[in-house]
């Protein structure tokens, strides 16, 4: 009887001791960002999206990378994806989750080694405590004349209570919420052939300041994904934008660089091509008719005419300024 005694009192020590792990372990916030870190996994799980990848990119899959290195190394490219969940600021029950697909290298005519790239959606809590999706952001070029992110409702795309399929553009790694809007960039994405790729692992980066799971590596000045992960995709200037669309189109996030986009595509110029020498014809286009916008936002089929007949007016408006600027010169 006293051997079960104190067996007894042992297992209710060890019960004791492994539920106030667990309790702690529930509480833990790496981040410090008053998510608790169970709480981002869930979420990140939750709205994990699918992504469309082009079995011949040359960068093969997304890249995990070695953890506690400052400089990013691959340690695999074994489609994993980083993710990041943030409370937004000044907006209680709403929380921002940031998907990262990160590359090896960047393969196109401009290419360099690392890539960072990513998906974001804005999910609300109701009434009942679930979380539902409002808005998804999927990054192309950012910070670029060659700009071609969208955003678009949730509902839209099917991926209120989960994510959507995203195309991520072969060798460029441009995000895309339809593989139509693929190829209106500036010309040089494409997604073609693609398959389904899940993200079966979700490692959480935690916050540039507090990152989780190793990855100090975010700060490095090799790629700007530190940058990416200290601001919102989803302002209120962009989400009220959005508003004013039909509730089923995907909008283009940054529609005020759509115009000398759409010189560059009707060329034919590839991005980073004939971007330069665009400038000089800047003040012109920056009040060109929004029609090219909205056709490039519809990715019909008669957008290459269209645009072609832009770029040839816009050509021909500067050769008669040349030859206005030489006759005048004669006299």
């Amino acid at each position: 009887m006293r051997w079960i005694a104190i067996v007894c009192l042992a297992g209710a020590i060890c019960a004791s001791a492994c539920g106030q792990a667990v309790s702690r372990d529930a509480a833990l916030d790496s981040d410090h960002d008053g998510l608790t870190d169970v709480q981002e996994q869930a979420l990140l799980r939750q709205f994990a999206p699918t992504f469309m990848i082009s079995p011949t990119d040359c960068s093969s899959q997304p890249a995990e990378f070695e953890p506690s290195v400052l400089k990013p190394v691959v340690a695999a490219e074994n489609d994993a994806i980083y993710g990041q969940a943030f409370p937004r600021a000044g907006h209680d029950g709403e929380v921002e989750l940031h998907y990262y697909d990160l590359w090896r290298k960047d393969c196109g005519q401009q290419g360099h080694d690392l890539d960072a790239e990513h998906v974001s959606v804005l999910v609300v809590r109701d009434k009942s405590g679930m979380w539902k999706a409002q808005y998804w952001y999927a990054a192309a070029h950012e910070d670029t004349m060659c700009d071609a992110s969208q955003i678009a409702r949730a509902k839209a795309l099917n991926a209120e209570e989960r994510g959507p399929r995203v195309w991520i553009s072969s060798g460029k790694h441009g995000a895309f919420l339809a593989p139509a809007l693929c190829k209106h960039g500036c010309g040089a994405d494409a997604c073609e052939n693609e398959a389904a790729v899940s993200s079966g692992t979700i490692i959480n980066l935690g916050e540039p300041s507090k990152p989780m799971n190793g990855a100090i590596w975010v700060d490095s000045p090799e790629w700007p994904l530190a940058e990416k992960m200290r601001r919102s995709d989803f302002s209120a200037e962009r989400t009220a934008r959005l508003e004013q669309v039909p509730a089923d189109e995907i909008a283009w996030a940054n529609p005020g660089k759509r115009p000398a986009q759409a010189v560059i595509l009707g060329g034919d110029a590839a991005l980073g091509g004939a971007a330069t020498g665009v400038h000089a014809t800047g003040s012109a286009l920056d009040t060109a008719d929004e029609h090219y916008s909205n056709a490039l936002d519809r990715a019909s089929s008669s957008t290459g005419n269209a645009l072609g007949k832009a770029y040839r007016g816009v050509l021909k408006a500067l050769g008669a300024a040349g030859s206005s600027s030489a006759k005048s010169a004669k006299k």
